[in-house]
């Protein structure tokens, strides 16, 4: 939601002025995202100064932040919408998160001064001298992701939700929050209540903000239950027609899923767009990863594809981005009700270096306490975010309703079960079975096997003839996975695991270059 660079030298007397983009005050400055969605406020008073910056869905205004009853507590436990707070202090720096996560935010100190960004390769000036983090980096080469304040790097830390950072003399530290409160067993339905209709009560709920503020709407439509549920919710509340954009898959799955979303975007008067994967697969020379440009390495894998999707809806005129992220988390069983699959066995991870198998242990470390939203949706955010804001969109997942979690948590399991509720809903609004039930449902498997065998592997042979970062550190032993490397030509399949090792080589290479090159 913004970017700075403060320093605690500079004068607290002085008066904050706006600059172009920024508010600046001696070699201090202060720059908040723009855009129609977001509001930004400042309140200077002697002796502190207090910047706001929250979303449309937010209810918080600058007085009830700076009241003495309030405070920091009315960021963490607003009941919906996004929001960040600063407060700036003789000596003393602090921010506190709101319980959105939908943009995430970065930071580091150098010497007297805070730096803070939304993108991490805007800090790559001092990711270039920061040593890595040993169990954030098993964690990204085994699949093995938490949610954490822990980056890569071992000078730079994310704020997560809700959470509060300090900078003062003694340095930069972070505070979780106590852990968020859930239901914790399902409740039987009063008779008489129809679950559907509650449904499309707190997503109409969740959407009205945003259609309030007449921003140019757009739909990620993949044609899956999530999307769709949002697509139709999207309908019933919008006064102008949805614009969609989707990524479609090669091959019959990819046929069976444009009809889907054929279906979908004429029973919503939809305005849509389609964009072939496939021309945009993981390693492709017009991406972003062979481009060299600085990127954050926790991207996802088809994040070229998706990219692609960002710029073409924000050329179309796409100002705010809703998405049906989030629906799988609050209807997926809990862990008493149906055990969760066990992770990647690391023995498909055969090229593991020392140093990345001994913080294999620690990957439980320093872990976030419980969330409002479900923590695989705000580490998704986090990852799959930041390129909507660079491409001037404002992504929004109705599924994250506060409201609309806390009434999933309570339902049944049969409701909550391959998403029973979802496709009720759909069925009412009449969605051919094609959409409610299809015989396959769309994944981009394919698109990473595409990816890796027509670019990963050429690109994992040049990296270790070039010399890995990973391999040089110990996290990769390099003769394994040129091993891995030459099987998979000769196989059928590429360990899809070898993406990850990748996408994190890559990645570091891009924030550890010369800063002479662009950032992404």
């Amino acid at each position: 939601m913004l970017s700075f660079r403060l320093a605690l030298s500079t004068r607290t007397d002085a008066t904050w002025h706006w600059d172009t983009d920024r508010w600046c005050r001696g070699d201090s400055w202060i720059r908040p995202v723009v855009h129609p969605a977001l509001r930004h406020d400042i309140d200077q008073r002697p002796g502190v100064t207090t910047v706001l910056v929250r979303d449309a869905a937010s209810p918080l205004t600058l007085p009830e932040t700076t009241h003495h009853n309030r405070r920091d507590d009315s960021v963490a436990g607003a009941e919906r919408g996004d929001a960040l707070l600063l407060r700036i202090q003789p000596g003393q720096i602090t921010l506190t998160s709101g319980a959105g996560g939908t943009v995430p935010l970065y930071l580091a100190a150098d010497g007297g001064a805070l730096h803070g960004a939304w993108g991490l390769p805007a800090l790559r000036h001092l990711t270039g001298r920061s040593g890595l983090l040993d169990r954030a980096v098993a964690r990204a080469l085994t699949r093995r992701h938490r949610y954490t304040s822990d980056t890569l790097f071992t000078d730079v830390t994310m704020l997560t939700e809700r959470a509060t950072a300090t900078f003062n003399e003694s340095g930069l530290r972070t505070a979780y929050p106590a852990p968020a409160e859930h239901v914790m067993q399902s409740r039987v339905l009063r008779p008489g209540v129809e679950p559907t209709a509650v449904l499309a009560h707190l997503l109409t709920d969740a959407l009205r903000p945003w259609h309030e503020s007449n921003i140019m709407m757009g739909l990620e439509l993949s044609g899956g239950l999530d999307s769709a549920t949002i697509a139709v919710a999207a309908r019933t509340t919008a006064s102008t027609p949805l614009r969609t954009f989707g990524l479609i898959v090669n091959g019959a799955l990819g046929e069976e899923q444009h009809r889907r979303r054929l279906t979908i975007a004429r029973k919503v008067g939809a305005v849509d767009d389609i964009l072939r994967a496939h021309d945009h697969a993981p390693f492709c020379e017009s991406g972003i990863r062979a481009s060299g440009a600085a990127h954050d390495p926790r991207g996802e894998f088809y994040r070229e594809a998706f990219e692609a999707l960002a710029e073409r809806a924000a050329r179309s005129g796409v100002g705010i981005m809703l998405t049906g992220n989030g629906g799988d988390e609050i209807m997926a069983p809990r862990i008493d009700e149906l055990p969760p699959p066990p992770p990647q066995p690391l023995t498909e991870v055969s090229w593991l270096g020392p140093r990345a198998r001994d913080a294999v242990v620690e990957i439980d470390d320093n872990l976030a306490p419980s969330a409002v939203l479900p923590t695989p949706t705000l580490m998704g955010f986090a990852i799959h975010h930041p390129a909507y804001l660079r491409s001037g969109i404002w992504p929004v997942a109705p599924f994250t309703h506060p409201p609309l979690g806390r009434f999933a948590e309570q339902l049944p399991l049969e409701l909550r079960r391959h998403k029973k509720l979802y496709r009720d809903f759909l069925a009412l609004a009449s969605l051919p079975p094609l959409v409610t039930h299809p015989q396959r449902t769309e994944h981009f498997r394919d698109l990473m096997q595409h990816g890796l065998r027509h670019n990963g592997l050429r690109l994992a042979e040049r990296l270790l003839a070039d010399g890995m970062i990973l391999a040089d550190q110990g996290f990769v032993d390099p003769d394994a996975l040129r091993r891995t490397v030459q099987r998979a030509h000769q196989s059928a399949t590429v360990p899809s695991v070898l993406c990850d090792t990748l996408v994190l080589e890559v990645g570091l290479r891009s924030l550890l270059a010369p800063t002479t090159t662009p950032a992404a």
